[in-house]
Order: structure tokens, then sequence, then C-alpha cells
């Protein structure tokens, strides 16, 4: 249910993604995840939809939609097959920066590109020592000045969705300087730009389709790459980088609930009874409902307040982020449950879905992680404030003296 009035383009381009999930995505998703394939086929057939410049200005070659829309559309993909989605997110997260503050011949060579698909993009920004969960302060990587660019020596990425298949990546570091604070660096880098090597495998528990291997750089980047130097900044990316992770996530989840809703439908009990009119299973999936719809609420009027111009607080698009990543844990655990015995022996699909929802839990900015961001804008510091941030388990040792 969309709980905003839906503009002609809107419900349009809703109706095309829910018409790819169904006819693309669907049929080929358990393959995609008992295989750990890339889901080239379905891809293209986003790129060929014009989905993938969503959110890119019709004056660079996209469709100028907004955060609803893109909220919207990554759902209806998500609930079809998770790794596709998260795929397509990450590309339009790659690119928001440099479509909303090209330079010049990033705006004529660059960003038509991307916008079109021609070119598949990711993100390469988690450092090797979050190991995913982000428990210690890993600083971004650091990169050297030199004469029209900056000097890349092994640099590990821990996690690049697309890693070695995308076309270019959005590339975070920071640029050291004596006596001053790191001064955070972004690019919007090409695969040929650099020397890269892929460090291990994927073989994910869940979101298997989305080859996100660590990756090691190296060599020069051009100062032509550099984007968010006119003014604009990572700040300005966080709603649609939350925004969308929590899109996926109410995928995961409304996908299993529509597959055991209908699984309790078509199941009859040993004593003869339908499946869907003993109580407690009613109990569960009522349950299950509320909890679906009040996160895509959340989600829905968070994005509709941002497209709207109201620009709502970093807090509540943590909020919402929170929602749908524990929403997409319970449904899905709540569908093995239900699935009994046959769910634990991967004859129904919930498990898949299951293991998607894990990677919620710690991917782009960790849950726990999103929780301490939360409770910290809840209780903001005094702007006089000198002190420095907290290491974790330094309350466990106030609590020891």
């Amino acid at each position: 249910m969309a709980y905003f009035p839906l503009s002609n383009e809107q419900q349009s381009w809703l109706e095309r993604a829910e018409s790819i999930a169904t006819e693309v995505l669907a049929p080929h998703a358990a393959q995609v995840d008992r295989e750990a394939a890339f889901p080239t086929q379905q891809l293209d057939a986003l790129r060929e939809a014009g989905l993938f410049g969503l959110r890119v200005d019709k004056d660079h070659g996209g469709q100028g939609e907004g955060l609803l829309t893109f909220a919207l559309v990554t759902e209806a993909l998500a609930r079809a097959c998770p790794s596709t989605a998260l795929i397509y997110k990450m590309h339009l997260e790659s690119i928001e920066l440099v479509s909303r503050d090209p330079t010049p011949e990033q705006a004529e060579r660059v960003v038509p590109r991307l916008a079109s698909g021609e070119w598949l993009s990711t993100v390469a920004g988690s450092e090797s020592g979050h190991q995913g969960g982000a428990w210690a302060g890993a600083p971004k990587a650091q990169v050297h000045q030199v004469k029209g660019g900056y000097e890349v020596r092994n640099i590990r990425k821990a996690f690049v969705t697309a890693a070695g298949i995308a076309d270019t990546y959005f590339f975070m570091c920071s640029l050291e300087k004596e006596g001053e604070k790191p001064q955070p660096l972004t690019f919007q880098i090409q695969s040929d730009d650099l020397d890269w090597t892929i460090d291990e495998p994927w073989d994910g528990l869940g979101m298997r389709g989305n080859q996100s291997s660590p990756m090691t750089f190296n060599g020069f980047i051009p100062e032509a790459r550099r984007v968010g130097a006119n003014g604009a900044g990572l700040f300005g990316v966080l709603p649609v980088v939350l925004g969308s992770y929590a899109a996926v996530y109410l995928g995961v989840a409304g996908g299993c609930y529509d597959l055991l809703h209908n699984h309790i439908k078509e199941t009859t009990l040993a004593d003869g009874r339908p499946m869907g009119e003993v109580e407690t299973i009613q109990r569960s999936m009522a349950t299950l409902s509320v909890e679906l719809e009040r996160s895509r609420a959340l989600l829905q009027s968070v994005c509709a307040a941002f497209d709207a111009g109201r620009e709502p607080p970093p807090r509540v698009f943590f909020e919402a982020k929170v929602a749908c990543d524990e929403l997409a844990t319970v449904v899905t655990s709540e569908a093995m449950t239900l699935g009994g015995g046959t769910a634990f022996a991967k004859r129904l699909p919930f498990e898949r879905y299951f293991r998607d929802a894990r990677a919620g839990m710690v991917m782009g900015i960790a849950h726990d992680i999103a929780l301490i961001n939360i409770g910290k804008a809840m209780f903001p510091r005094p702007k006089n404030d000198k002190r420095k941030d907290r290491k974790p388990g330094s309350d466990k040792q106030d609590r020891k003296s």
C-alpha cells in the first residue's frame, strides 16, 4: 500500500518495477541464490526499462524522480530478488553525488552513461577494519596528493558490491595534512583508473548474487574524478543511502510475507483444517501485517517529506532503516517457524529470505551503529563540550572503577 497519492509518473514507475520483478526477477531468484550467480539478465531488464537513471536529473539524461519513487521501486524489486535489488540500490546510491554536483566534464561524459545504465556503478566505501560491523573506529583510508591528482597505496575495501564487475566506483577516502583534521574525499573512479585485485571470492550467507568481495586498490586518481568538491557532500547523500537500504529490507519482509500468506492459504493440516483457520496462526499473520504497514508508512512518510523539501533530520532516516532491518528479521524468522520442518529442509523459499534478511543487520551503516546514532541525536552534547567520543566498552571500565 502506498500511503501518499502517487503521481502518474510514480505509479508508472512502480508498475514497471512490479512487472519486471514478477516476469524477470522472481523466476530466477532461487538460482541466483543457489549458484551465487551475478544477476546480469535481471540488471539488463532494469537498464532497458530506464531505471538506472531514476533519480538523475532529466537535463543529465535521467528520469528526475524523487526518493519516494526510488523507495517504491526498490521495495518492489526486493520482494522478488533481494540480491538484484541491492545491486540496483548501490548503483543509484553511488551516482547520487556525481549526478547532483557534476563538473562540466562529468556532466557531459560520465553522468549520462551512468544514468542510461551503460556503466554500472557501485560503492567502495567500507574499510577492512570494520569487518562488516563497524565495531572499531576505522577512519577512511588515506590517499596522498600529488601533481594532478592523488596516489593510492594498498587501500583495501572490505565489501564492494559487484566487485570487479562494476564499470565505476564511488570511492571514499581521506587526505591527511600535517596539523589539520583529515579531509574526506570522494571520487567517481572508472574501473581502469586503478590497479585492483579481488582479495577473496564472495560466498555470502545471504544476498548471494551481489558479489560483495574485498578489493585492494593501487595507482593514481586524476583530480577530474573527484566529486563533491563544489560544496555537495556525503551528508546530502545520507537520506538516499539509508532510505534505499530500508526499502531493500522492507521488500525482503514483504516478499517473504506474501509467500508465507499464500502457503498458509493453500495448506491443509493433518486434522483436515485449513491452516489459515488456526487462530494462533491468524494472530501471527495479523501481527506481521501490522508491523509491515507500520514500517512502510514510516519509510514513505520520511521519503515524501524529503522530496517536498521539508528536510527531515538524519535521525528519522536511521529510524526507518532500523525499523525495516528488524522487520525483515522478524517476518522471516516467523516464516521459518510457521513453515516448520519443510522450511528447515529448504523445500520452501522462506530460508532464502531468512538469510538475506540477516545482511541488513550488518550491511551499510550496521544496525547497532544506526541505533547509537539515533541515541546520540536524542541526547546531543552541548556545542562547547570538547570531550572525545567514548570508545566501545568504556562504560564497563567505569563500572569496574
